[in-house]
């Protein structure tokens, strides 16, 4: 049996993360968002993920957002090295977005650990850095809109426009479960389809 485990986004719209395990043998990922807002998200976006990036063998996103791709970094950082299947679109936003995250994120720590040494507190460190960030565009594996791309343990996805930004995807994936095949469609986030910005292509 197939099953599907929420892991963030829970009583909020950030951080968005849901864990897909196919037959019980199979662990893919979809979304690795960044918690934003609210006064827990430091401790949030700080928790170790466990053994999951030991133990999953893809992940798939909808879009380059923070609050669905953000964390990718840290994921890597933490042992996995598995595909992330995501659109070219989302491929290409992801050079700009991670490496500015980590840029902006190192400068905060830099304030933040000159104000600790101060107090005479221990310094803390970045959820990632700009290595991460490199490693993390490594594994990227970008695909077309309506491409069948078949993922671990007899599985397939899809991406169909979403409109919401460049490259934005609703995903459909099928996968066995008990003997049977259950199709599933995750939205993402939605737009405006209609946009010119969103009839732009991208190079391959």
């Amino acid at each position: 049996m197939s099953t599907l485990t929420f892991l963030g986004a829970v009583k909020e719209v950030t951080g968005s993360r849901y864990l897909l395990e196919v037959d019980g043998s199979h662990k893919l990922l979809l979304e690795c968002g960044l918690h934003q807002g609210g006064n827990d998200v430091d401790e949030a976006n700080a928790h170790s993920f466990g053994e999951l990036p030991r133990v999953l063998e893809a992940v798939v996103l909808s879009h380059g957002h923070l609050d669905h791709a953000g964390l990718l970094p840290k994921l890597v950082r933490e042992g996995y090295s598995g595909p992330i299947h995501c659109t070219r679109g989302t491929r290409d936003l992801l050079f700009i977005m991670l490496r500015d995250a980590a840029f902006v994120m190192a400068k905060d720590i830099e304030w933040e650990n000159k104000w600790r040494h101060k107090a005479g507190k221990p310094a803390i460190e970045p959820l990632y850095g700009l290595d991460d960030v490199e490693q993390t565009l490594a594994l990227c594996r970008p695909h077309p809109y309506g491409q069948t791309i078949d993922l671990p343990g007899g599985g397939t996805l899809v991406f169909h426009d979403a409109g919401h930004i460049l490259g934005s995807a609703i995903i459909e994936l099928t996968v066995p479960s008990g003997g049977q095949t259950k199709r599933l469609v995750f939205s993402g986030d939605l737009g405006n389809p209609s946009s010119v910005l969103m009839k732009l292509g991208f190079i391959e």
